[in-house]
């Protein structure tokens, strides 16, 4: 029996797309129509507006050709300095917010309300954690049963200009204790480096880096947030996962050329595969694990991340 986590439709699309960004509605420089624009040309074929306390409404730049999705980024500093993000995302409406609306917490101290997010979470929003590493957050700050979807496993942005986005130790750390997160992956461009009248593609440019590609029915709002909801996407730097699955006790990835594709379960990365132009791994499950998945390396060092299969 074929076990998987991406949507298996023979219609289904893959839709690559940036699920955290700034505008100058917070603390970005380039407006949400510049955003659209810019993503488009880079062959993105959604984004999501993601401003920080408050929701910028990107609803009316949804086209046959690219799809917008909603949402803003909580922010909130614990008693220790610490900040901690959460990203929340929707279709189209979500019962309580509305366009414009500032989204900021009684007072700028504690962790972010546990309480909101549930509350979001219910009213249909996925939910993620954002650039753990960045925030200087160890996995036993968060509480097993969380309100989360997802764990943002790398942060371009910070990855990129402060060496701080990689977050997949703190999300792998997670699963071992059990938890059933999604990994996430992002841009979380401010683009103060780079001006839409400057050079876009300058090296000191936040865009374009870190992405989230779902496999979903359609190119709607409402089909890649339940794509994602699902766990069906990957998270990338640059390789593109085709396939991944288990199916009689054996493994299989597809990707783009690689040079290593390393299966992970709930301990090592204890099976891998290398060469110069790896596109298939197949190997035999051990018959203990209680989730597999798969990260892909090509010869620049960058990786594409699959969500993991749970087995048990």
């Amino acid at each position: 029996m074929k076990k998987t986590i991406f949507l298996q439709d023979e219609n289904a699309v893959w839709l690559k797309g940036n699920i955290h960004s700034h505008t100058v509605f917070s603390d970005g420089s380039w407006t949400p129509e510049q955003m659209k624009d810019q993503y488009k040309k880079h062959g993105y074929d959604f984004l999501a507006v993601t401003d920080h306390d408050t929701y910028t409404d990107t609803r009316s730049l949804t086209d046959d050709t690219f799809t917008m999705i909603q949402g803003f980024e909580l922010w909130g500093n614990a008693s220790n300095d610490k900040d901690i993000h959460v990203n929340f995302l929707w279709a189209d409406e979500v019962e309580g917010i509305a366009p414009g609306q500032k989204m900021t917490l009684p007072e700028r101290t504690g962790k972010v309300s546990l309480g909101l997010c549930y509350e979001l979470r219910e009213k249909g929003c996925y939910v993620m954690l954002n650039h753990p590493h960045w925030s200087l957050l160890t996995s036993p700050e968060i509480e097993n049963e969380n309100p989360y979807h997802a764990v943002e496993i790398m942060n371009y942005a910070t990855e990129w200009l402060e060496n701080m986005g990689d977050g997949s130790v703190f999300w792998t750390e997670m699963l071992l204790r059990g938890c059933r997160l999604w990994n996430g992956g992002s841009d979380d461009n401010h683009n103060g480096h780079c001006p839409i009248d400057g050079d876009v593609d300058s090296m000191y440019c936040d865009s374009f880096g870190g992405f989230t590609v779902v496999k979903a029915a359609d190119r709607s709002p409402q089909a890649i947030i339940e794509a994602m909801k699902a766990g069906s996407f990957y998270t990338s730097t640059g390789p593109s996962i085709y396939d991944f699955y288990v199916e009689d006790g054996y493994v299989h990835v597809k990707c783009s050329p690689c040079i290593r594709i390393y299966i992970n379960g709930e301990t090592r990365q204890y099976q891998r595969k290398m060469g110069r132009h790896v596109t298939e791994f197949v190997t035999k499950l051990k018959g203990t694990e209680k989730l597999i998945r798969a990260e892909c390396m090509d010869a620049a060092g960058r990786s594409a991340y699959s969500n993991p299969i749970f087995l048990d």
